[in-house]
């Protein structure tokens, strides 16, 4: 399967000439895209082109948020990227004033403010309001107020940037994650969770739907000539939507947006596609879609396996595990991880997730916190349960691969010289696959000491920094290998003979 495009969009805006510029939080870019062709080439790449929006400024200089690191950079013309605010923890919306001459941005899920901030880091950052309802993408009216859509309370609201006097517009959404003005000033809001783009009154509230789309739309921008261009974060896309004639057409788009990791099932594969969850049919090679955020209750999902007819999810960004059934229904929730990598299910209830960063594996039971269970590990990413219960671990600094036991943590080192193991799966014969971040898929047999490879020179590795971070390989009943070829949103498959 092949995917196109950039990695999972979030924010996105347009320069002046009319090139749009997109943001991803999760795949960690900034890429210029041509509206025209849909084409696009990085303006900062991963780690420091993580963004969730995104604007330009008056001199052509590109600013964004971080929400992880809490800060705002800024790219110029040569490529110099600079930070110009920080300690502002999941700061997310960002835009000017009509002027653009005045920057303000708003902090949404780790915090709840709006601030106005100063790019040339002379004056202090000024906090606006706090405590308003988390404001995501926002605009200035044509009367010079904040309009900023606030997801706590399902509502769209007016902040006076001067005061930070707030008052209700209109309510009813279910996620409201943008908001926009037109070339008539006519106020347009963006439902996320309903894929509504939604024309507001501002004076009497009342609305009218313009255009629907797929669920997971994350924000937009529109141009003087009106046109409205949409990003979908679990589509990877832009739509271009006309608000006059009602037209619409396809910028660019992915089946997949981010696919960062893979597990196998009875019949099928399961991807953790960054923003969504599908699986492929194994029989017939059909894409199927199991959940997608904003639409389901779905996190970021950046870790997969599979426990019979559970899915356990992992999120690196959120720091939690979530185990789904198979309609996409969440059925049980444990946070508080260091970003984790990987989880597996044991048969006994409990939860084993990896914790690269902390080079440890941590064991959940119940409803208790997360304990550690094998330390020292080196740099754990991968993990899967082998036929006799242990859990195999994929030791990405150091190149081996581990066995630890699931109750006693007792660590056994069964290979070594992996390069730098990202993900691991068991075959249908006893064997063991590992993919290397490096690109290159190997396998150990059964007892085997020295591994053999399979293929090379593969598309993975796209996050591969402070460790490997993306990639993943599965192995079938059958004995398929799928692999997520993350670099190109793509995936895999090699065939048993």
């Amino acid at each position: 399967m092949t995917g196109t495009g950039p990695h999972s969009i979030n924010g996105i805006t347009l320069r002046p000439d009319g090139t749009l510029v997109a943001a991803s939080l999760i795949g960690e870019t900034l890429t210029e895209i041509d509206p025209a062709t849909g084409t696009g080439r990085p303006l900062a790449r991963a780690p420091r082109g993580r963004s969730d929006d995104v604007v330009v400024s008056p001199e052509g200089e590109v600013l964004w948020t971080d929400p992880r690191a809490g800060a705002v950079k800024a790219r110029a013309a040569d490529g110099t990227v600079r930070t110009v605010a920080d300690g502002l923890p999941g700061v997310n919306s960002i835009a000017y004033d009509r002027s653009t001459t005045r920057l303000f941005v708003g902090q949404t899920f780790l915090g709840d403010a709006l601030w106005e901030i100063d790019p040339a880091r002379v004056t202090p950052k000024r906090l606006v309001a706090k405590d308003i309802g988390q404001p995501n993408a926002f605009a200035f009216g044509p009367d010079g107020q904040i309009y900023a859509p606030v997801s706590k309370r399902k509502a769209v609201i007016r902040v006076d940037p001067a005061t930070g006097a707030v008052e209700k517009v209109v309510d009813g959404f279910t996620q409201p994650v943008s908001v926009r003005f037109d070339s008539r000033d006519r106020l347009h809001v963006l439902d996320g969770a309903r894929g509504e783009v939604i024309r507001v009154d501002a004076k009497t509230g009342a609305k009218r739907t313009v255009a629907t789309l797929p669920a997971a739309a994350d924000n937009m921008i529109i141009g003087p000539d009106d046109h409205m261009y949409i990003s979908n974060m679990a589509d990877s896309s832009v739509l271009d939507v006309d608000l006059d004639s009602g037209d619409r057409r396809v910028v660019t788009s992915s089946p997949l947006a981010f696919p960062v990791d893979i597990a196998a099932g009875p019949d099928d594969v399961v991807i953790a596609d960054s923003t969504a969850v599908r699986s492929i049919d194994t029989a017939d090679g059909q894409l199927h879609e199991l959940a997608r955020r904003l639409a389901t209750k779905i996190q970021f999902p950046t870790g997969v396996s599979v426990h019979g007819d559970r899915l356990v999810l992992v999120s690196e960004l959120i720091g939690t595990v979530q185990i789904l059934d198979r309609t996409g229904h969440p059925i049980r929730h444990a946070q508080g991880l260091q970003r984790p990598s990987d989880a597996v299910e044991l048969d006994d209830g409990g939860l084993i997730a990896a914790e690269p960063a902390a080079g440890r594996l941590v064991r959940i039971d119940g409803a208790a916190p997360p304990r550690p269970l094998a330390v020292k590990l080196g740099t754990p990413t991968g993990l899967t349960v082998a036929d006799d219960g242990r859990i195999l671990v994929a030791d990405a600094s150091g190149g081996r691969l581990l066995a630890v036991d699931p109750k006693q943590g007792t660590v056994t080192a069964i290979a070594t010289g992996l390069g730098a193991p990202r993900s691991v799966g068991t075959a249908p014969d006893g064997a063991v696959v590992v993919l290397d971040a490096g690109g290159r898929v190997l396998r150990l047999p059964s007892g085997a000491t020295r591994a053999t490879v399979l293929a090379e020179g593969l598309a993975v590795g796209y996050l591969d920094g402070p460790y490997p971070r993306s990639g993943g390989v599965a192995v079938t009943a059958a004995g398929s290998i799928y692999v997520t070829a993350d670099k190109e949103n793509s995936l895999y498959v090699i065939r048993r003979k």
